[in-house]
């Protein structure tokens, strides 16, 4: 043999093998997205993408903005599975099926560049075909403490904001990742539109209809300017008897601590690194109790009646939530049950069973609270999580949640 043909064989035996490293190296990318988007967990996601990273049109920087929107509003993904691989001279797909709680699938596809960065992540079945782009800015007020005026509809809390001059009624739903507004009200309004499954609740699977550009918005000083908000049909939240124009999910005070005051009409944030003091000097009493972070949800060790359980706080939540089986396997720790129906985010609204409940939280007990019993499954199979607390607690209870110290108070 030659010693070019020498040459030439080793160049081809580099070249295998490069290609069979690719998929090692890619594969833990690949599915680190998933469990990002499994967990709604969008940090960590930029130092994996291609310069070239890009949705259809979207180019960067917007593309990975979309990405991690998209990220934080997936349906519940209970696992997944790589199904092929293909690699030509230029990328290398990878193809996964993706399999939710109640078993249905559906595809995604993560293809790579030749330095073994993501180029394209398709996770949604939808198009996505966006044109216009603005970067998001949060502009936090100066002040250390910001009180937030709140109205109680249907027991849940809404708040005043405005959106490019117009007044707004906002859910304050610490059970929402981000901001989401209702398309009743707002069209999307730039060139292009994100379609595709969207948020998500308890019960039911919103659409996201399309991006709406926001020039400013404004709750109490806290803004957002020159940016582009999700849009879905939130009409089924409007069974409270008032407009609702969108949610104010947790992406929007994720950096303050959030002290709730039903009794006071009121929601006060703080900046975490004066709280203690701010309630030292207003002479509140405290008693923490220690969560756990899981996606965007806080969760927490409880117990209902004798039964221990794992579960997240909500600001959305009329009810308490549980499974529907649990009044069969406790029937003890439930009275009074009855039928009702339960709304949720999107075209969600299931017949359900209601009762009341005694909730253990922090060495405290809270007696007869209203409890749904409905599917849990997305949040048991995706997070470990049993159930929900919320409106039901905070009618009784004056208490903080500190994402960043990842902790509840319970406040007196």
């Amino acid at each position: 043999m030659s010693k070019k043909s020498i040459i030439t064989l080793g160049l081809a035996l580099v070249a295998m093998t490069g290609q069979a490293q690719d998929a090692k190296i890619c594969r833990p990318k690949a599915e680190h997205i998933l469990t990002a988007a499994q967990n709604h967990l969008p940090e960590g996601i930029d130092e994996l993408l291609a310069p070239g990273f890009h949705f259809s049109n979207i180019k960067q920087p917007m593309a990975s903005k979309v990405l991690k929107q998209i990220i934080a509003q997936m349906p519940a993904i209970a696992s997944w599975n790589l199904t092929d691989t293909e690699q030509d001279s230029t990328v290398l797909t990878l193809h996964y099926t993706i399999t939710k709680p109640d078993s249905t699938t559906s595809e995604a596809t993560i293809i790579f560049s030749d330095d073994n960065l993501v180029l394209e992540a398709n996770l949604l079945p939808g198009k996505v075909s966006l044109q216009k782009a603005n970067p998001s800015a949060k502009a936090l007020p100066e002040v250390k403490m910001v009180r937030i005026p709140i109205h109680r509809h249907g027991g849940l809390p809404i708040v005043n904001a405005t959106i490019d001059g117009k007044p707004c009624n906002m859910f304050f739903d610490t059970g929402a990742p981000g901001v989401i507004l209702n398309s009743k009200y707002f069209d999307h309004n730039i060139s292009g539109q994100v379609m595709g499954s969207g948020g998500h609740g308890a019960v039911g699977t919103g659409t996201v209809s399309g991006m709406h550009y926001v020039k400013s918005m404004d709750m109490c000083g806290i803004t957002l300017s020159e940016t582009d908000i999700m849009t879905s049909d939130l009409s089924n939240l409007e069974t409270v008897g008032v407009a609702v124009h969108g949610i104010l999910g947790q992406s929007y005070y994720k950096d303050f601590d959030v002290l709730f005051d039903f009794k006071g009409s009121e929601i006060v944030l703080l900046c975490p690194d004066t709280t203690h003091q701010w309630l030292l000097i207003n002479g509140y009493r405290c008693q923490a109790v220690k969560g756990v972070k899981r996606g965007h949800l806080l969760v927490f060790d409880c117990q209902v009646g004798d039964v221990p359980v794992v579960l997240a706080f909500d600001s959305g939540a009329e009810s308490n939530l549980l499974a529907s089986d649990w009044p069969q396997l406790h029937p003890t720790s439930v009275k009074g049950i009855k039928k009702a129906n339960l709304t949720g985010y999107g075209e969600g609204r299931a017949s359900i069973k209601k009762g009341k409940t005694t909730l253990m939280l922090g060495g405290r007990t809270f007696k007869k609270l209203q409890t749904a019993f409905s599917d849990v499954s997305r949040l048991k199979e995706s997070k470990g999580i049993d159930g929900l607390f919320g409106c039901e607690v905070l009618a009784k209870q004056k208490l903080l949640i500190s994402y960043k110290r990842q902790e509840l108070l319970l406040i007196d």
